[in-house]
């Protein structure tokens, strides 16, 4: 009986010697703490299909080196695609150099600032019996010589479809957005260019 009673003092003193527990509340709070700030990153660089060009800079895009020689203040600029040297001039005002559609969308000439100029890029797509042709450029079709003879600023395009190898055929005149049979070939001026260089976006079937 004493060893008995001895045990279940032993087990108190046990229990009171014990460090005490305290149970808190579970919140959201305290389970989530502190959230660290979160920092908005933003870059100056414009997205495709935008572009900042810095005078001498070269950026590979879309396949193609291009290095932005010289600005100028009328707006034009002076840029090489690859091995193709070739000027850009006005804003909004689209050239086709290789296959790229190059457009100067501004220009920073700001005296106090570096200048630049943000071009707007793209890949030239072209559909079914669509070609680029250069003024007094040949393109052979079937059995037709076709020739660009001018891009004129008001829209119109000078064409000559000849019998392919001679020079028994016709000239006419192609208005912009207009399709024309010339000399048993039909020609779609989609888009003449004139500004830099002359030549037209045409369709022929």
């Amino acid at each position: 009986m004493k060893t008995l009673i001895a045990i279940f003092l032993l087990l108190f003193v046990v229990a009171c010697s014990a460090p005490k527990i305290e149970l808190e509340e579970v919140t959201n709070d305290s389970i989530i703490g502190e959230l660290p700030e979160i920092i908005e990153v933003v870059t100056e660089e414009t997205s495709a299909p935008y572009y900042d060009f810095y005078e001498g800079d070269t950026r590979e895009i879309l396949g193609h080196s291009i290095t932005l020689e010289k600005i100028y203040l009328n707006p034009q600029v002076d840029i090489t695609v690859d091995n193709t040297e070739a000027g850009v001039k006005e804003t909004k005002s689209e050239e086709i150099i290789e296959d790229l559609k190059i457009t100067i969308w501004k220009i920073n000439n700001n005296y106090q600032e570096e200048k630049y100029v943000t071009f707007k890029i793209e890949a030239l797509e072209l559909g079914e019996n669509e070609y680029i042709i250069q003024q007094n450029e040949k393109r052979t079709i079937g059995s037709k010589d076709i020739f660009l003879e001018e891009s004129r600023t008001n829209g119109y395009i000078q064409v000559s479809v000849y019998n392919k190898g001679t020079l028994i055929g016709e000239t006419k005149n192609v208005k912009s957005g207009e399709s024309l049979e010339v000399y048993g070939v039909t020609v779609t001026n989609l888009k003449n260019y004139y500004k830099v260089e002359q030549y037209a976006w045409l369709m022929i079937e």
